[in-house]
């Protein structure tokens, strides 16, 4: 992958990886530390050149150092990253010889780009690259960037301190749940939604560019998997080069849009990935609640029944247990899950209403970017029997301190002994407080607790959330018709 970009009439290309906008910010403010000329040997598989020692003395460049160099002839440049051998010999790149046609024994100028002065302090809730380890070394480049370099591998671009973010945190748990990173990094998934969220926030958060990415189509279908691909490639912006060539057939049945896969087939940036991770694997308080949506949006599923939300599952591997476990202990979720070998499972009213409690105490919307599983949970614990029942109840008891059984028969229209058993029953108990004996010198009493206050109040906010996503999604609608 080539960069390329102007500047007074010079063509200036590069084989980092590295975002077009960055590369342009950092070519126009870096300073170059020294010039000089050489020959060029690229008779042999590997062309090189010697950086000479009196140059090297003077700008106090020493064998094993990684430099950035400006190859130059006529109106074009190529800037590259090289390591300084014996004798300060160093390699050119194919792609520099190419571009730049350069001759065996050709002498052509070079330029040597000055490092930047490292901050020494570590930022507040971030994540220094710098300190990546695993054999790479970090350049430090103007703005707070760095360059990654390892010995065969393609340089990496990037900024040096990574915000941890609450996108940042759900990125790397969705991708460790639909994806892979031990070796080349790639995800998959049928959501395009999903694919639009890792796309975008690698780009914004990391700063690698959409173009790094290749994409193949995985179909199992009776429809047209051209047509499919067209939508994908539409929908996500992606190029027709990004794509390869052939699709994979699934071994499961997939959709008339398929599954996609997305990969990024440089080392580098697995190695970056794994980094940051790493920060991520035990995630302490508000920070689990968004590694578990991350692994919900990968791994999770609400299940609908006859009477609505049946049951959310979480799917895992054996080798994930531990550390699912850990991130629903420290969500406060862990105790009211059932292990099922194979996925972990809220089941019942209660342990559902919890789970959604947790969550939006805090803010979060669960399954928030997979558009059609939450809505499925949504409407399915909004729609199910016990919660409108007790909705209704609570709804009616929250207009007056305490309401005796006549006025609460009168309200709901249920008949007497409808309500005095329904209101006894345990299920109801922490949301509604019931006083009194029953008879005529001490009456039933009906109060709503501050829990069953709390429980309308999420209600509510479920309903809007799920009353805003279904109008965003009628305007989406209106929008392609028109």
């Amino acid at each position: 992958m080539i960069t390329q970009i102007k500047k007074d009439n010079f063509e200036i290309y590069t084989n980092q990886i590295v975002h077009l906008e960055e590369f342009k910010r950092l070519y126009f403010h870096e300073k170059i530390k020294t010039t000089f000329k050489t020959q060029i040997n690229n008779v042999q598989d590997r062309a090189f050149a010697t950086f000479l020692a009196e140059e090297r003395h003077n700008t106090k460049i020493k064998e094993g150092d990684f430099i950035i160099f400006r190859a130059i002839k006529g109106n074009k440049k190529f800037e590259f990253i090289s390591q300084i051998g014996k004798w300060g010999k160093f390699h050119i790149l194919k792609e520099v010889i190419d571009i730049l046609k350069i001759d065996n024994h050709e002498k052509i100028n070079f330029e040597v780009v000055d490092f930047a002065t490292p901050k020494n302090d570590n930022q507040v809730d971030s994540i220094d690259l710098s300190k990546i380890k695993e054999g790479t070394r970090a350049i430090f480049r103007t703005n707070d960037f760095i360059t990654i370099v390892k010995k065969r591998m393609t340089p990496l671009t990037l900024p040096r301190f990574i915000k941890l973010t609450p996108d940042l945190i759900e990125l790397c748990f969705l991708i460790h749940g639909d994806g892979h990173y031990k070796t080349k990094l790639f995800f998959v998934n049928k959501d395009m939604g999903l694919h639009r969220f890792v796309l975008d926030k690698f780009e914004q958060i990391l700063r690698i560019p959409k173009e790094t990415w290749r994409a193949r189509l995985l179909y199992n279908h009776p429809a047209d998997r051209e047509l499919a691909k067209k939508k994908w490639k539409k929908d996500l912006e992606l190029k027709d080069e990004q794509f390869y060539p052939t699709i994979s057939k699934c071994v499961l049945k997939t959709s008339n849009n398929g599954n996609l896969r997305l990969v990024i087939d440089k080392l580098i940036i697995s190695k970056v990935f794994r980094f940051i991770f790493d920060y991520f694997k035990e995630p302490k308080g508000k920070n689990s609640i968004y590694a578990l949506n991350g692994l919900l949006y990968a791994e999770g599923s609400p299940e609908i029944g006859t009477s609505g939300l049946h049951k959310i599952t979480l799917s895992f591997s054996q080798n994930e247990k531990e550390m699912f476990s850990k991130i629903l202990s420290e969500a406060g979720l862990f105790k009211i899950v059932k292990d099922r070998k194979d996925r972990f499972v809220f089941e019942g009213w209660h342990n559902q209403c919890t789970f959604f409690k947790i969550f939006f105490l805090n803010r979060i919307v669960p399954f928030d970017l997979h558009e059609s599983r939450c809505r499925e949970a949504l409407s399915g614990f909004l729609n199910h029997e016990f919660t409108r029942t007790i909705e209704s109840y609570l709804t009616i008891l929250s207009k007056k301190d305490y309401m005796d059984t006549n006025e609460l028969i009168k309200e709901t229209g249920y008949l007497g002994n409808s309500v005095r058993r329904l209101l006894k029953n345990r299920k109801y108990m922490g949301f509604i407080n019931v006083k009194g004996k029953g008879t005529n010198r001490n009456p039933l009493m009906f109060s709503i607790t501050r829990e069953g206050k709390d429980l309308l109040e999420m209600i509510k906010t479920i309903k809007e959330v799920y009353n805003e996503r279904c109008r965003l999604e009628q305007d989406q609608s209106r929008q392609i018709v028109i």
